[in-house]
């Protein structure tokens, strides 16, 4: 082989071995020694998730704190007593209202203290002949401690009160010089029991509908006799709790 020729081929050998060995460097520069082609590309960095403490969602109900409930609406009053050997009664329409303030000591159980009236206006006043409106209006009052259960879900509560009562018998067109305009028997005992039904209006105010019978005894001082009244009163019902 002429020398160019020789030399030439030499040269090209070893322009080859020469690339060979870069390549096989930057091989392994690339992928590493012995490991092969590269997977997939790892995922780009997420940061782990943060969850917060779960919401609790605590349904309206009577599960604690003050309790508030005002009540008014329309009532009919019939009182009666024997004075002078012969029976008078008393009867009516008119107004009745009612507060009660107290709190929750079990679920949907509460205690409170209660004021409530019913006035009969203008009053029908009877003694064994006709009846007459002789311009009298007769107020039931009661107050007292009392007790009420909530039914759930339906949200119905059945209340009961221990009132002491008195009837206040008022006539604007009479004066006595003992009693003025207005007379009031003694204190006695009565008890209020009522039946409702509220929905509610958030999650600690509710409004609805009850009926509310009041029965009481109490002494009558200017007759010197027992007399016994009976109210009976549909109500409009607002509370708090």
């Amino acid at each position: 082989m002429r020398p160019s020729l020789r030399s030439l081929f030499l040269f090209v050998l070893a322009s080859g071995a020469l690339l060979l060995g870069e390549s096989t460097v930057l091989a392994q520069g690339y992928y590493g020694p012995a490991y092969g082609p590269p997977g997939p590309p790892p995922p780009s960095y997420r940061p782990a998730p943060r969850y917060s403490a779960p919401y609790y969602y605590e349904p309206a109900g009577h599960n604690g704190g003050l309790f508030i409930r005002l009540t008014a609406g329309l009532g009919y009053l019939y009182a009666t007593e024997s004075a002078g050997g012969q029976s008078v009664n008393y009867s009516g329409l008119g107004g009745s209202a009612g507060a009660a303030l107290g709190g929750v000591i079990a679920p949907n159980l509460i205690l409170f203290g209660e004021i409530l009236g019913t006035s009969a206006w203008d009053a029908e006043v009877g003694s064994g002949g006709p009846s007459y409106h002789p311009g009298v209006d007769v107020t039931l009052l009661g107050f007292g401690p009392g007790i009420a259960y909530y039914l759930q879900p339906a949200n119905m509560y059945l209340s009961a009160t221990l009132a002491f009562s008195k009837l206040t018998f008022s006539n604007s067109n009479y004066y006595d010089p003992s009693y003025g305009y207005a007379e009031d028997t003694n204190l006695g005992v009565g008890a209020s029991f009522m039946v409702g039904k509220e929905w509610w209006m958030g999650r600690h105010l509710g409004m609805g509908v009850a009926g509310q019978l009041h029965l009481a005894s109490m002494r009558d001082s200017y007759y010197d006799t027992r007399l016994t009244a009976t109210a009976f009163s549909i109500l409009f019902s607002l509370s708090f709790n």
